[in-house]
């Protein structure tokens, strides 16, 4: 007897590891593994053996998984917020101590931009910046912080004549400061300028810097008069400073980075990685971006197109519009009006929208939205969980919905709304 209970306990053991139960579940399907039996989530039936963090309430919830003879229960973690920072710490020269595990952003790369998961330390590079992100469980990416290049080995430039000769490692010093610029200059593809802070750089009429290389412009930087920032090539271009009066764009460029800035325009084009926080900008146009990503900031008129990944993590705007092909992944947007089109898709949560229209396409996603308006014009797909909507029109869509108030509802003959 004492065999047989051996036996079934560990027959027991091997079913219970062989499912590979995922203790969170973020914004993305998971597929659970099991065989032969019913899985049942929060008392719900699991189709296609898959589960979205976006059908159901943040916190813990149970998993049954029921066989004709067996009974398995288990505890799942519904988590779609994002995680809002990162932690490290700077010990000279060249050690970051990191404090959580961190993911790697391969800016060099237009395809693989997501590297590797780092704990514990890493070194800084001697000319490429270091972009990183917090990741959870739950595979919620945030708070999207940079380290600088080492600044061993490095120039100062003469602050006497106007900026120029930037061919390998330089740096301007607040002790030379000010410093003027004529006309353009133009950072090499190998060569680095950092500003210290302090640092004030001067133009003489209306001046600008193309970034070729590497252009590291820490807090506390100012500028005087119009100085704009064109990057392009394999570029590399970090400021974290507020006190800009130009314009900054891209053609091309490997990364582009802003933090606390206020500016009036951001174009950026063909850019592998781009990231804008803790700013407030009037406009910002990105097209054939491979990742995008816009945090913490206030952006009036926001106009995406055929962009990879894109990532809007608690923004405020009063025009937002996404076209072409773009994914894009959003939570606590608060805004007038968004617009998405032509084939996109979004995943939306914890947002504040008057007007929304989805036209042409668009697959979506989402959960505890409030909208005033929902249009869903020409073949749009999808579903919102735990939501309010005034008014909804369709137009050769369909809507899945649970848990949703809507007020008042136009559709036509060719159109689907349906409780799932």
């Amino acid at each position: 007897m004492k065999k047989i209970i051996v036996i079934f306990l560990v027959l027991f053991s091997l079913t219970l590891f062989s499912f590979n139960i995922p203790r969170y579940i973020g914004s993305n399907d998971v597929e659970i593994e099991f065989e032969n039996l019913d899985g049942y989530f929060n008392g719900v039936a699991i189709k296609d053996k898959k589960i979205n963090g976006l059908d159901f309430e943040e916190g813990v919830h149970s998993l049954r998984l029921v066989g004709s003879y067996q009974e398995f229960l288990f505890k799942v973690i519904i988590d779609t917020i994002p995680p809002t920072s990162t932690i490290f710490t700077t010990r000279d020269p060249n050690l970051v101590i990191l404090e959580n595990e961190v993911l790697k952003i391969n800016y060099e790369n237009r395809i693989n931009f997501f590297g590797e998961k780092i704990t514990g330390s890493f070194k800084r590079d001697e000319k490429a910046p270091f972009l990183f992100c917090n990741i959870d469980e739950a595979k919620n990416m945030g708070g999207f912080s940079i380290v600088p290049p080492s600044i061993s080995n490095i120039t100062p430039l003469d602050s006497k004549t106007p900026i120029s000769g930037i061919n390998n490692k330089n740096i301007l010093l607040s002790s030379k400061s000010p410093y003027k610029i004529v006309g353009r200059v133009v950072i090499p593809e190998k060569a680095v300028l950092f500003f210290e802070p302090g640092v004030e750089l001067k133009s003489i009429g209306k001046s600008g810097i193309t970034v070729k290389g590497t252009v590291y412009i820490p807090e506390n930087v100012s500028f005087s008069g119009y100085i704009s920032f064109d990057v392009s090539e394999n570029g590399k271009f970090v400021s974290k400073t507020k006190n800009f009066d130009g314009e900054i764009s891209s053609n091309g460029g490997q990364l582009v980075y802003i933090e606390n800035a206020h500016l009036e325009n951001v174009n950026v084009s063909k850019t592998n990685v781009v990231v804008i926080k803790n700013s407030v900008i009037s406009s910002i146009n990105a097209k054939h971006i491979a990742f995008l990503v816009l945090e913490n900031s206030t952006i009036t008129n926001l106009n995406i197109a055929n962009t990879r990944e894109v990532i809007l993590n608690n923004i405020d705007s009063t025009n937002s519009r996404v076209e072409g092909l773009t994914n894009i992944n959003i939570y606590n947007l608060r805004s007038k009006s968004l617009t998405v089109a032509d084939f996109s898709n979004i995943v939306i949560r914890f947002s504040q929208i008057e007007k929304v229209t989805f036209e042409r396409g668009v697959y979506f996603h989402g959960k505890n939205v409030e909208f005033a308006s929902l249009k869903l014009n020409t073949f749009c797909v999808g579903k919102f969980y735990k939501s309010k909507i005034e008014k909804v029109e369709t137009l050769k869509s369909k809507l899945l919905k649970r848990l949703v108030e809507i007020e008042n509802i136009v559709s036509d003959k060719k159109s689907t709304i349906e409780d799932y």
